[in-house]
């Protein structure tokens, strides 16, 4: 897409005096410290703020953002560029590079008060790699063993290198079903960093556009086998928490049908606000602007006693209350279950039909 609009560099991206300032913090970061670590984080925080790039994007919340228009496979092409400020200031200016070098320290001196030293990280590791042993163990004499704190590996989560019943909590940020299209928004990235075209196909999400994962079971057959592998590292008392968010009821029912068949039952869940919904995507409309935060353990006979979501007014609300009512199942749903959420949550104002001439909860009358 960046290609046929004529984009041909990556210097195309960036206004003169963008990609000059960019340059010159780059070039900076090498004389900041004689640590190569410091000064790797350093240029991370600098290149992180290219992800607005002035020929690509407005900074402007009626425009679309740069992540977005590669997501959607559509951007706002103009010669009226916002020119971003690189550097930032203290009070505004997200994801500057100040704002990115504020976040850093911040960051390294939580770190220094809890471990008093640097981590030791392991990796990247290729995925299909021999397994390796528990992160945290001691000896026969009851000493902690010197294992690394951090294990980074690279590739499909369907298979993880940690032994089994050696993790306390997985905490994950599952594909959303068709929301965001992972793989091909990585592309860009990609190509960036001289890499080969990377094969999609693994990519756990519903892309329509390719025909990936549009056979029906398959989305949740494959986020299924991600789910056991990672109930298989869990202790018995483990937990594995995340959220979503989808105003589609089929995809919740692939969601908990994928959980259900990985030996997962509900631990409890809660409703809590995620998104902006002042956002140029989001103003004016029925959009999703909150997630259900689930957290699950491994199916067994222990007690459990539930946490259970609660919810104020409004549509999207009343719509997640249902989704909890279900999620709270998890481990036990069974019968026409599906049948019964699809009717329930189809029910609900957030997804009913809006009436012509009606925008989000607001009638306009015109006389």
């Amino acid at each position: 897409m960046l290609l046929r609009h004529g984009f041909t560099q990556w210097e195309d991206l960036y206004p003169r005096r963008q990609r000059a300032m960019v340059e010159k913090l780059l070039q900076l970061t090498e004389e900041c410290s004689k640590d190569p670590a410091v000064v790797a984080a350093l240029r991370l925080a600098v290149l992180g703020s290219t992800e607005m790039a002035g020929h690509l994007s407005r900074w402007d919340r009626y425009y679309l953002k740069s992540y977005e228009s590669m997501a959607g496979h559509r951007f706002n092409f103009t010669t009226l560029a916002a020119e971003p400020n690189v550097w930032g200031t203290t009070v505004s200016g997200r994801g500057t590079t100040l704002r990115r070098l504020i976040q850093l320290v911040k960051a390294a001196e939580w770190l220094q008060q809890k471990t008093s030293r640097r981590l030791h990280v392991q990796g990247p590791l290729a995925a299909a790699s021999a397994s390796v042993q528990p992160l945290i163990g001691e000896d026969v004499d009851g000493n902690p063993l010197e294992r690394p704190d951090a294990l980074v590996v690279v590739g499909s989560s369907q298979r993880q290198l940690l032994p089994s019943g050696s993790v306390d909590l997985v905490l994950t940020d599952p594909p959303y079903h068709d929301d965001v299209h992972y793989g091909e928004l990585s592309l860009p990235l990609q190509a960036w960093a001289g890499l080969s075209q990377p094969d999609l196909t693994a990519d756990a999400v519903v892309n329509r556009a390719t025909g990936q994962l549009v056979a029906d079971g398959s989305y949740e057959a494959l986020l299924a086998s991600i789910f056991r592998e990672s109930t298989r590292l869990l202790r018995d008392d483990g937990h594995l928490i995340f959220s979503y968010a989808n105003r589609d009821p089929r995809a919740w029912v692939q969601l908990f049908e994928a959980l259900q068949s990985a030996g997962l039952r509900a631990a409890g869940c809660t409703i809590v606000h995620s998104e902006n919904e002042t956002d140029h995507a989001k103003r004016g409309v029925r959009a999703c602007t909150l997630d259900l935060l689930l957290d699950l353990v491994p199916l067994s006979s222990l007690p459990l006693a539930k946490h259970q979501a609660t919810h104020e007014p409004g549509a999207e609300q009343e719509f997640l209350a249902v989704v909890a009512s279900y999620a709270l199942r998890i481990g036990g749903l069974s019968g026409t279950w599906q049948d019964d959420f699809m009717t329930e949550a189809s029910d609900t104002e957030f997804l009913r039909p809006q009436p012509r001439g009606k925008k989000g909860s607001t009638t306009a009358t015109i006389e």
